[in-house]
């Protein structure tokens, strides 16, 4: 048993767990949002910062 904590916890396990929910949160988020630039949080961050 301690060697498969081990082993999970290495840090290729880890970096593979990571990107591929990183992967598919991104992959949601352009099924409901399709075009990236009317999505309104990001044109939000670009009003904000054109008006500073």
């Amino acid at each position: 048993m301690r060697d498969i904590k081990t082993y999970l916890s290495t840090a290729p396990v880890l970096t593979t767990l990571w990107f591929g929910s990183l992967a598919g949160l991104l992959i949601e988020i352009n099924r409901l949002f399709p075009d990236a630039l009317s999505f309104p949080f990001f044109s939000f961050l670009l009003n904000s910062f054109i008006d500073m």
